[in-house]
C-alpha cells in the first residue's frame, strides 16, 4: 500500500512539475557558447542558447540552433533546433562537410543535410521518422557519408547496449532505411 502511494505521489508530483514547466513560458535565451565551420562554399554554426523561464530553472536545459550561411555573408539561416535537458558542449565534432556542397549535422535523434551548398535542408527526425527506436539524446551515435550518397548512421538504441543497429541511406541520408 504505501508503496502505491509513493508511486502515485510521484507521478501527481512530475505532471505538476510538467504543467508548471509548460505555463511557466519556457524559450529560448542568451547563447552561451558558439561554434562556426566553413568550406569554400557554405558555413555552418552552432549556437547553444540558454534555456529561460522554466518553473525550476536549476533545472533548465539549453537549446542547439544550428545554422548555415553562404561563405563570405553574415546572412544566417536556421536549419533546426536541438533542445536538451542539460546544457552540455556544442558537439562540434557533428557537423561535418563531404564536399563543397554537401554538408551535415546531427544531435540527439536529429540530422540534416543539403547536397546544394546549403540552400536547401532535409530534416530527419527520429520523433517523427523511427518511431519504434525512439528517443534518447545520444541516439544518433555517428553518421557516415561517402560522396557518392551512401551511408550509414549508428544508432545508440539503448545506453552502453554493444550492438549498434545502422541505418543506410543512398541520398546523403535524405531517408535512410533498416
Amino acid at each position: 500500500m504505501a508503496r502505491n502511494l509513493t508511486a502515485i505521489i510521484a507521478m501527481a508530483l512530475a505532471l505538476i512539475v510538467a504543467n508548471c514547466t509548460v505555463l511557466s513560458g519556457q524559450r529560448m535565451g542568451d547563447v552561451t557558447d558558439s561554434f562556426e565551420t566553413s568550406n569554400h562554399t557554405f558555413k555552418l554554426r552552432v549556437d547553444q542558447r540558454a534555456e529561460v523561464g522554466g518553473f525550476m530553472a536549476a533545472l533548465n536545459g539549453a537549446y542547439y540552433v544550428f545554422r548555415w550561411a553562404p561563405v563570405g555573408s553574415d546572412n544566417w539561416h536556421d536549419i533546426m533546433t536541438f533542445r536538451h535537458d542539460d546544457p552540455i558542449p556544442i558537439p562540434r565534432d557533428q557537423v561535418r562537410f563531404v564536399n563543397e556542397r554537401v554538408g551535415f549535422v546531427f544531435m540527439g535523434w536529429m540530422y540534416a543535410v543539403s547536397t546544394d551548398g546549403g540552400v536547401t535542408w532535409s530534416v530527419w527526425d527520429a520523433h517523427r521518422d523511427l518511431k519504434s527506436e525512439c528517443c534518447n539524446y545520444g541516439l544518433v551515435h555517428d553518421v557516415h557519408l561517402e560522396p557518392d550518397g551512401t551511408g550509414t548512421m549508428t544508432l545508440s538504441v539503448i545506453p552502453d547496449r554493444r550492438e549498434r543497429p545502422k541505418l543506410r541511406t543512398t541520398d546523403y541520408g535524405r531517408h535512410w532505411s533498416v
